[in-house]
């Protein structure tokens, strides 16, 4: 019988899985820029091109197996958190590990770079086999806990959670992010596979920028909304908490109004990255608090003015307040049409972030295209992050939120829900 059980169980998971494999792989033609550039752009990097559908089989024959094996699931709550608290302690040392491997082989000093690193090489050997070991269980857990929250926040659909929120540990796409010199916006974007040299990069991005007179840049991702939802390790316990939340959030979207519209406009795309961001902080706040003790951040506003900005503290470098003051000042130079001016300028700040320890490679119009499509962040001086902060303050619960916006097939819509609860509220 619980063999019988089992198959029957296994048959359910596949046909789900293919059902979210093929609502996934239309929604992945859905959510790319349509643009005149697209198919020309995706033409010339198609050698550099992500495997999107190996990927799938991969991962879904993956899955499938630890969804009838649960791995973890037979550990009790505090070897769980230990475990996972474990896994990101080793994924943050291979991270480090590689880190000084790369550095000793570009060192112009190094004769035998090989024999330098041969101590650190072992190492990072034996904490790849540990991931190899534990990332099963740690997915698994972490997707146990992240989905019992989701559905306690009341985001589930008739008792359970649809799409099931099943994500994996991996390497992720690159993304070739495509923008007009003379204004900001993700105009094309394609991405790429994920094992490419930063001079592959940066001859993609010199290739495709020549080509058609735009700003590219090619940006490594943190996550994915496809299905199952692919992310990084390399991050702290509590951006990986968001980040599941926040990917599985895309893959919900995709059911509603709001996923299939995400790429009408660069507001659209703007006001379904900002929703993810904030249910997504939201979940995963709470999931941390829960299972690790991890005391919930206090949101801090940013200024939306550049008369609201402060001065510059020569004491303390503010990463958020400095990008918002870069962007600030990008956007006045492009509208007075001096481009040349916005872009050494942006060279300039570029310059003086490296001199405080944050590493950006190329900072330019394709920058804030990518980063500004996330309305909460510092890249980014478009009101939709201010209006749906606002809303969410003025709905009783994220599940209220969530319903309300997942509706929004257009900017006005957001407009118009805005007003509608501010009236409620009296405000």
């Amino acid at each position: 019988m619980k063999r019988r059980f089992s198959f029957l169980f296994l048959g359910i998971t596949l046909v789900l899985a293919l059902i979210c494999v093929l609502s996934g792989a239309w929604a992945w033609q859905k959510f790319s820029p349509s643009t005149p550039v697209q198919k020309q752009i995706a033409r010339v990097v198609k050698p550099y091109q992500f495997d999107l559908a190996g990927y799938e089989v991969g991962a879904i024959l993956s899955k499938s197996g630890d969804l009838i094996t649960r791995p973890g699931m037979r550990l009790s709550p505090e070897e769980q958190k230990t475990l996972v608290e474990n896994y990101v302690m080793l994924a943050r040392q291979e991270q480090h590990l590689n880190f000084e491997i790369n550095r000793i082989y570009a060192d112009p000093e190094q004769s035998n770079p090989a024999a330098t690193s041969e101590s650190l090489q072992q190492q990072s050997a034996q904490t790849r086999e540990l991931l190899h070991d534990a990332r099963p269980m740690a997915e698994t857990i972490l997707q146990k806990q992240v989905g019992q929250t989701l559905e306690e926040m009341g985001l589930g659909t008739a008792g359970t959670l649809w799409p099931p929120l099943v994500f994996n540990f991996s390497a992720l796409p690159n993304y070739l992010v495509v923008s007009p010199r003379d204004h900001i916006e993700l105009e094309a974007g394609v991405h790429l596979r994920p094992d490419l040299t930063i001079p592959q990069k940066e001859n993609i991005e010199d290739e495709v920028a020549q080509k058609f007179d735009v700003s590219t840049l090619v940006e490594e991702l943190g996550g994915l909304g496809v299905w199952p939802t692919m992310l990084t390790d390399e991050a702290s316990l509590s951006w990986i908490l968001n980040t599941v939340a926040h990917e599985w959030l895309h893959t919900y979207m995709a059911f509603h109004p709001l996923g299939w519209h995400m790429f009408d406009s660069p507001q659209m795309d703007a006001i379904n990255e900002t929703v993810a961001t904030i249910a997504g902080e939201e979940v995963g706040a709470e999931a941390g608090w829960r299972y690790y003790g991890i005391p919930k951040p206090k949101p801090q506003p940013l200024p939306e003015t550049p008369a609201e900005l402060p001065p510059p503290d020569p004491n303390k470098f503010d990463f958020r307040l400095e990008m918002r003051r870069t962007r600030l000042k990008v956007d006045e130079l492009l509208k007075a049409g001096k481009i040349e001016e916005a872009e050494a300028y942006m060279e300039a700040r570029r310059k003086l972030f490296v001199e405080h320890g944050y590493y950006i490679r190329k900072l330019n119009q394709a920058y804030f295209a990518f980063h500004g499509a996330y309305a909460t962040t510092g890249a980014s001086t478009d009101p939709i992050g201010p209006k749906l902060r606002k809303l969410r303050s003025l709905t009783p619960d994220l599940s209220t939120f969530v319903h309300q916006v997942q509706r929004i097939s257009k900017p006005e819509d957001l407009d118009a829900l805005l007003a509608e609860w501010q009236v409620k509220a009296g405000d």
